[in-house]
């Protein structure tokens, strides 16, 4: 064999596994029978001027929910909210009020977020009062605002979290910290870092 000849097959060769690479690469995609489940992210309903309430075992309104519209998606089971307002009635009469400008309930329908200007205010019946908390008769007295830009509340623990800046005023002052989880029914706020306060005497 020549040595001419010698080099036109060895460049045949040369030709024939750069081919094969690139075919072996992904250039030529197997067919297959099998489709991925098209999930749609559109919602499945839509709610204006909503109102939800849930009650505890005895009959009592444990707490309510109202939003200018609920929009629920049912890839992620997330309902997102527009102008949420929660308000927690506790056994010792004792009304916690949450609102935002926007918030979600997570799947499962247990916890919900708010976000954008949260404003949470704990009140209490007045002390000359012992009608139902539930009444427009028995007036209430704000004890206790919070305002953060982000929380998780769970309301039938009646626990809200947030790691983010909080300020928290009261009669008495104001107090600012980053994080915070406040038990509605134990009336305790836990501060998680950075807490400065400014306290005015009466």
């Amino acid at each position: 064999m020549t040595y001419r000849n010698h080099l036109i097959i060895s460049a045949v060769l040369m030709l024939m596994l750069v081919t094969g690479y690139w075919a072996y690469d992904g250039s030529i995609v197997p067919a297959s029978n099998s489709q991925s489940p098209i999930i749609r992210q559109d919602a499945d309903y839509f709610l204006v001027d909503a109102l939800v309430k849930e009650y505890d075992l005895t009959g009592a309104l444990h707490y309510q929910l109202k939003s200018d519209s609920i929009t629920h998606y049912p890839h992620n089971d997330n309902t997102l909210l527009q102008l949420p307002v929660l308000t927690n009635f506790s056994d010792n009469g004792q009304v916690t009020t949450s609102r935002s400008e926007n918030g979600k309930l997570l799947p499962g329908g247990k916890d919900i977020e708010l976000w954008d200007n949260v404003v949470i205010i704990q009140s209490s019946p007045s002390k000359k009062q012992h009608a139902d908390v539930h009444s427009s008769e028995n007036p209430l007295k704000q004890e206790l605002r919070m305002d953060t830009d982000f929380i998780t509340i769970s309301p039938d623990l009646e626990v809200a979290s947030t790691d983010r800046p909080v300020l928290i005023t009261n009669d008495t002052g104001e107090t600012r910290a980053i994080g915070m989880t406040a038990y509605y029914k134990q009336g305790r706020v836990q501060l998680k870092s950075r807490v400065r306060g400014v306290y005015e005497p009466e």
